[in-house]
């Protein structure tokens, strides 16, 4: 059994057109998608309707989820969180315009996880979510020697992955998902941890889309497959459409790192 999981598009309709492309060449099984399909880019619309055109099986991620379910701010936040909280407000709103009613309801339906089983053994599973198994906003990040490298500092101690909030009950397996937009893979006790990071705004220095392809043959083989696209035509778009925060999007496409 293949199963192709990317995850973390954000908008960006040349990256995954690329992404895509590639997967077709390793002929997976099954094609999934973790979540944060068209938040932070120039063409949500046409992300989303490719990934049903594909009938590919999906997941909400954090901003997938904040599109229908904005939170209403409380007269005693501070001015500088009221402001960011407007500018994440503004690119939901212009991002929901640009959907279809028919591709609103199926974003908005989207399932919290998915679950493949190659084997009758629940210890065999792949569980792909968006974050962690637990909510689709906080991190699970890589081995700490890893964070000091890429942050300059440790974010999320050893110790932390204990707490239910993160990893919860969790048999041994392994766990696919992105939200970093860092790719790494981190042996946890019996879990291994998958990060496939992201199609689009990478925070590892490297400009290429990125996806996961796992492969089981008795036991689970993880690949992270780097594909390239054009992001200079990607640039050109959001300088075009001009999508809210589109200067600072056009920023991190060119940056690249946290």
């Amino acid at each position: 059994m293949r199963v192709a999981i990317f995850s973390d598009v954000h908008g960006n309709l040349t990256a995954l057109e690329a992404v895509l492309d590639d997967i077709k060449q390793q002929n997976p099984d099954l094609t999934l998608f973790a979540g944060d399909l068209c938040v932070d880019g120039a063409r949500p619309a046409a992300c989303v309707e490719r990934v049903r055109a594909e009938n590919i099986s999906a997941i909400h991620g954090n901003t997938d989820q904040r599109l229908s379910n904005q939170p209403i701010l409380d007269d005693d936040v501070k001015a500088a969180a009221r402001r960011r909280a407007q500018q994440i407000e503004d690119n939901d709103d212009w991002t929901w315009v640009q959907l279809a009613p028919a591709d609103r309801t199926w974003l908005s339906a989207l399932p919290f996880y998915r679950r493949v089983s190659p084997t009758t053994n629940p210890d065999d599973d792949l569980l792909v979510v968006h974050a962690n198994p637990q909510n689709a906003e906080q991190h699970i990040y890589p081995a700490e020697e890893k964070q000091q490298e890429l942050f300059g500092e440790v974010r999320q101690p050893d110790d932390d992955l204990e707490l239910k909030k993160v990893l919860g009950d969790l048999r041994g397996g392994i766990v696919a998902f992105g939200h970093l937009h860092v790719p790494f893979i981190r042996q946890w006790k019996d879990l291994t941890l998958a990060n496939i990071s992201s199609v689009s705004l990478p925070l590892d220095g490297d400009q290429r889309a990125k996806y996961g392809l796992f492969t089981w043959d008795g036991e689970w083989e993880i690949e992270h497959r780097y594909v390239s696209y054009d992001v200079e035509k990607e640039l050109d778009c959001l300088k075009s459409v001009r999508p809210p925060d589109w200067e600072k999007l056009v920023h991190r496409l060119q940056t690249t790192v946290a």
